[in-house]
């Protein structure tokens, strides 16, 4: 076998006789049975069939080993990183460049240190490696060797199992074997080692670059498809859920290569996102017999976690990474600083978890990892009651922070819950699943929800919080409330209507009027976007009588607004004017409720384009987009450029249409609003209409149809069915 693979790189030897000499002793060895112990063999291993994304890492190494190995002092360097980086598979890469075939033929080694203990037992196998005769000072039998040779390349792969040990003395040692062979000059060493520290003592040329980094996006996909078989024209679903496996495992080497290999074997990348979701580490390993760090990501991140806590009574690195675990996004230099006090040295924590690459800095200084890493800690390493708790206060205090609704200092107040959204909903998902429910969880789960209906509107927290509420009425009805009200503004009416149902009952069985009338002005809301009016009327007049009869007169002239709604609906503009204009007359002056005078400015505008008085109309929309726009209201800044693109759109100008429109409809489709995107592109289907492109016209119909029979929305569903048919027959 090495023999073949020997001759498959004759072509890269400078010398035919060198590559003859080994063949010969390749030859003898086959025949004499004796054993080969790959841990120590004179022929580099093989260059990885499969190798992206490390061009710039590869070109560089050569560069220094060749620069320097015309000088009189030979290179040293390293290749540093966390475990399933890709360390060796880029030693290995290096070693059969054609530039370092051609300067060391035959005179490139490689040892793993893997099986090794200490510096005696790398001495004992460098010497079997260079055939040095055993004697009682076999490391002068090594240097004597080397010294003997105009030029050597030695890897010293995984050196971190004979280097970053307890035991200081070993160290030591190790790290003077090292210094001496780094002062042969005719020797280039190439250490692999994990985390970002290099061993003392030795002149190293790559310091600023020694730290590998992961994968990028295009090097983990084409990494993936070399191993399993895929590619980019695959079925699209199964190649979405590639691409969000990548992303998910952030492109670590290792997690890619187990995934494709995985896939290789016929697990559908579908599948296997499924099961990352659930098992996350657990679920990378190729061999459920094997604990190999090179077939098991666990496996490989329990060696650096080991050697964090090996032969050390400090406790606070570990606890420091238990933090970091539950924050994705990373710890943040300020919230940092609050956690000092709960430490003896946290920055001294800091350091020996970036000294093991367990964590990196990112580009705003805060504390990150590895997504397989956090995952693993968090299923094996937990808080302390201590760090709990301070958590939990730094972070709920962080949810209260929080606005509520647009305004228009809502992005000078998003700063810090903006930055911290991404580990607000992973810290208080964890809360929720392990925690007894308290009014101070209820409060920043339901205080974040409120925050996120504007940016990014989820019930991810409030489905799982709604789950842990028996018996507890009054959070588990606000919790049901805040649901639906999510609900109706991704469009998903069934799921709105089920949760508000359950709201009301629970507020009505408890006697709280007010609630059961805002959750009743709710339920109109889901029967108005799907085209069910006359329900729709009831629902907001009997939401409106109780206002009245409670003295709230705010939430009655809501009422009145959504009634106008439903009156231009029906194509009843008088009386829709007559009720959005009472209700934005009571919204006026109101700074908590300027947003619903936008909304009846944007209504009237609306009004007035259906009956033709274009000028009023554009007076009004521009007059809402403003003041969405210094509210930061993103929903109503695209419903004004969808109801502008349409009135140049009836103004002929057609140009100034698309853009609106187009730029509308993508706003939409950020913000996941189905409903609202259908209705850009039935507006697209229009302008296309008018511009006699039919096909692109009933194309768009077509696709808000589909739309619109997904979320059960009838009204704009019944248009586009009316436009297709008049497109049909100007078909035929």
């Amino acid at each position: 076998m090495r023999a073949l693979e020997l001759a498959h790189n004759m072509t890269a030897y400078n010398d035919i006789a060198d590559v003859k000499k080994e063949l010969q002793v390749l030859n003898q060895s086959a025949t004499t049975n004796i054993t080969i112990n790959l841990d120590v063999c004179s022929v580099p291993p093989p260059k990885p069939d499969v190798f992206h994304g490390r061009d710039d890492s590869v070109k560089s190494l050569v560069e220094k080993v060749i620069e320097h190995s015309t000088q009189q002092a030979a290179a040293n360097l390293g290749i540093l990183g966390n475990g399933g980086l890709g360390k060796t598979s880029l030693a290995q890469t290096v070693m059969w460049e054609r530039p370092i075939v051609e300067r060391f033929g035959p005179r490139r080694f490689f040892l793993s240190c893997e099986p090794l203990v200490d510096a005696t037992g790398v001495g004992a196998a460098l010497g079997k490696l260079f055939d040095v005769p055993a004697s009682k000072d076999i490391l002068q039998g090594i240097i004597t060797h080397l010294e003997s040779h105009s030029r050597t390349l030695l890897v010293l792969d995984n050196l971190e199992t004979v280097w970053l040990v307890p035991d200081d003395r070993a160290r030591s040692q190790l790290e003077l074997l090292l210094r001496r062979l780094a002062a042969i000059p005719t020797l280039t060493l190439i250490i692999t080692s994990r985390g970002i520290v290099l061993p003392r003592g030795i002149r190293w040329a790559n310091v600023a670059s020694a730290t590998l980094e992961p994968f990028s996006a295009e090097a983990a996909l084409q990494t993936f498809d070399d191993i399993a078989g895929s590619s980019e024209n695959d079925d699209k679903t199964e190649r979405a859920a590639v691409v969000e496996l990548m992303k998910d495992v952030d492109y670590m080497p290792l997690a890619v290569t187990l995934l494709a290999q995985l896939a290789q074997c016929g697990e559908k990348p579908s599948a296997l996102l499924r099961h990352w979701k659930k098992s996350h580490t657990a679920m990378l390993k190729t061999d459920p017999l094997a604990s190999g760090r090179e077939t098991n990501v666990a496996a490989s991140i329990a060696v650096s976690i080991k050697l964090l806590t090996a032969g050390s009574n400090d406790k606070e690195p570990l606890q420091l990474l238990s933090i970091c675990a539950h924050l994705p996004a990373g710890l943040r230099t300020s919230v940092f600083g609050q956690l000092e006090p709960h430490f003896e040295d946290l920055d001294s924590a800091r350091r020996s978890l970036k000294a093991l690459s367990l964590i990196s800095v990112g580009a705003q200084d805060e504390l990150r990892m590895l997504s397989p890493i956090r995952h693993f800690v968090l299923s094996a390493h937990q808080m302390t009651a201590d760090h709990l708790a301070a958590m939990r206060r730094i972070y709920f205090d962080i949810a209260a922070s929080a606005p509520r609704g647009p305004s228009e200092e809502f992005t000078t107040k998003s700063t810090d819950v903006a930055a911290e959204y991404e580990n607000l909903n992973v810290f208080l998902l964890h809360l929720i699943n392990t925690e007894e429910p308290s009014q101070s969880l209820v409060d920043a789960v339901t205080a974040i929800s409120h925050y996120a209906y504007w940016i990014a509107p989820s019930v991810t927290l409030l489905v799982a919080l709604r789950n842990r509420l028996d018996g507890h009425a009054l959070w588990l009805a606000e919790c049901c409330q805040n649901i639906g009200r999510i609900y109706i503004h991704l469009n998903e009416y069934a799921s709105a209507s089920d949760a508000l149902l359950q709201a009301s009952e629970i507020f009505n069985r408890i006697g709280d009027r007010w609630w059961v009338a805002y959750c009743t002005l709710l339920l109109g809301e889901c029967q108005r976007a799907q085209g069910f009016y006359e329900v729709a009327v009831q629902r907001y007049t009997a939401a409106r009588d109780t206002f009245l009869e409670l003295q709230d007169h705010l939430n009655a002239s809501l009422c009145l607004m959504r009634l106008g709604d439903v009156a231009f609906y029906q194509e009843k503009y008088e009386d829709a004017k007559q009720y959005i204009t009472l209700g934005r007359s009571a919204f006026t002056g109101e700074s908590e409720h300027r947003l619903y005078a936008a909304h009846c400015t944007l209504s009237l505008g609306e009004i007035y384009t259906e009956e033709g008085n274009f000028a009023v109309a554009e007076t009004e929309l521009q007059t809402a987009q403003s003041e969405y726009q210094a509210l930061g209201d993103q929903f109503g800044i695209g419903q004004c450029m969808r109801l502008l693109g349409d009135l140049r759109r009836r103004q002929r100008d057609f140009l100034s249409a698309e853009e609106l429109l187009v730029s509308a409809r993508e706003q939409f489709i950020r913000m996941g609003r189905p409903l609202d995107q259908a209705n850009g592109i039935y507006y697209i289907g229009l302008l296309r209409r008018d511009q006699g492109r039919t096909q692109e016209a009933l194309e768009a119909f077509r696709t808000a149809a589909q739309i619109c029979e997904r979320i059960e929305a009838s009204g704009t569903l019944e248009n586009c069915r009316l436009e297709i048919a008049g497109l049909g027959n100007v078909e035929m």
